[in-house]
């Protein structure tokens, strides 16, 4: 939703302005009434200054609080916008009656379907956690343009609970500024989606994430942009953090480089991608003083191919430092070695397939199949992820533009590697319906 100044409080403004500079004319109209070609010619002056704050050229308004001083820069556009949403959950587990941490009450976090526990009674959650606010603006810089972003909402935030108010502390999603030097050229600075991750790829679906097999990543950075006749190429240093199995911290935060992902997007008719390629640092400062690291890859293939108006997405990623990047954390990168203390990375791999179908202009749903594999080294204990499995299937209706209300199962499964043996359940299953009323304005 655009936010601009309306015409008609515009002309309340100016009608304002006028009466008070038309104060010496309305005291010299005791002595002498204005001609009739006079008031017309100021009526016609009125009108013209309506017009033009309610277009932002060159006057002193909210959209543009100084006037171009012809250095390039000319009007600022803001834009608030967002949407309200209520989620509501029905859960079963087959290891016990919640998830092992709140977070995954609200919507899927693999890592916490619990297993070994007795099944537990059907749970019951609602929430309006995901409402989201945003708030952006846009200002001409001669042949581009700098434009900002900032959201909020209140997922994943512990401030907050059930027992009066559902009150609940808004958290940072993005905050940014990206400089369109020209129509080929950009650089973003600030915290938005990693450039690792196509957004644009992920599955509509209820549930605040998806399937189990996705890259799902925000986090600071400096971004270059290279456009291209079909296509572009992004280049990246994002903020590092190192997850690791037998540490004493997660994550650590003792990296010594950003992140680097170098990714590009193009398409061929109807199907568009992208290939990104990550390579990242794996490091931690060790109890004697010293620091231990190791260099790690990754690459991600992404994709949507349009169907008429229905749609096939896709995405798949490899390599031995996905770790924190892939499915929520589902896994950790690597593992330190209990004897000698160095790192040892761990190959994982993931990926999904979407296809929505549109049944009518106001019916539709999605289908989605998704799973993360990691190749553990035997030194980790039993109850180490080794797979997760995931199946989204939704029904949403629009009765009206900007409107969805839908019903959506979800299916997901949870293994540990039970290097022992001891363990007499070393998988855990989830079975959710969750009923979503969201309105984006």
């Amino acid at each position: 939703m655009s936010v601009t100044i309306i015409k008609s409080t515009l002309a309340g403004a100016v009608a304002l302005a006028s009466m008070v500079n038309g104060l010496p004319a309305m005291a010299a109209a005791e002595t002498e009434l204005l001609s009739a070609e006079q008031l017309q010619k100021r009526i016609a002056e009125l009108q013209a200054q309506v017009d033009q704050l309610a277009a932002g050229q060159g006057v002193q308004t909210m959209e543009n609080p100084e006037p171009s001083t012809g250095n390039g820069f000319g009007n600022t556009n803001i834009q608030i916008g967002g949407y309200v949403k209520l989620d509501s959950i029905v859960t079963d587990y087959s290891d016990g009656s919640a998830a092992t941490a709140s977070l995954g009450e609200d919507f899927l976090v693999p890592s916490t379907i619990p297993i070994g526990g007795d099944r537990g009674d059907v749970h019951y959650n609602a929430h309006a956690k995901s409402t989201r606010l945003y708030f952006k603006s846009s200002t001409e810089a001669g042949a581009g343009s700098v434009d900002t972003h900032i959201e909020i909402d209140a997922m994943a935030g512990n401030q907050g609970d059930e027992r009066i108010s559902n009150s609940y502390a808004q958290r940072l999603r993005h905050a940014y500024v990206n400089w369109n030097i020209d129509g080929d050229r950009s650089l973003l600075a600030g915290q938005a989606w990693s450039t690792f991750f196509n957004v644009g790829t992920l599955p509509e679906g209820l549930d605040f994430v998806g399937p189990v097999g996705t890259v799902f990543e925000r986090q600071p950075q400096i971004r270059y942009t290279q456009g291209f006749a079909g296509g572009k190429v992004q280049f990246a240093a994002e903020n590092p953090a190192t997850t690791l199995y037998n540490g004493s911290e997660n994550p650590y935060d003792d990296n010594s480089r950003p992140d680097l992902i170098l990714r590009y997007d193009n398409s061929i008719g109807d199907l568009s991608y992208s290939i990104a390629s990550m390579s990242r640092e794996l490091a931690y400062d060790r109890a004697d003083g010293g620091n231990e690291s190791e260099q790690g890859y990754a690459i991600s293939l992404a994709g949507k191919w349009q169907l008429g108006r229905d749609d096939l997405r896709f995405m798949y990623s490899h390599g031995n430092a996905l770790g924190r990047y892939l499915g929520l954390n589902s896994y950790r990168g690597g593992i330190i070695d209990p004897a000698s203390g160095d790192i040892e990375l761990i190959d994982q791999r993931g990926g999904f397939v979407a296809l929505r179908h549109f049944w009518s202009e106001q019916w539709r749903s999605n289908l989605v199949l998704s799973a993360t594999a990691a190749d553990n080294p035997e030194t980790v204990s039993d109850m180490t992820p080794s797979a997760y499995r995931s199946l989204h299937l939704n029904l949403m209706y629009s009765p009206v533009p900007k409107m969805t209300l839908g019903g959506e199962y979800i299916l997901a499964s949870k293994e540990v590697e039970n290097v022992s043996g001891l363990l007499n359940d070393d998988e855990g299953k989830l079975q959710r319906m969750q009923f979503s009323v969201q309105y984006v304005f």
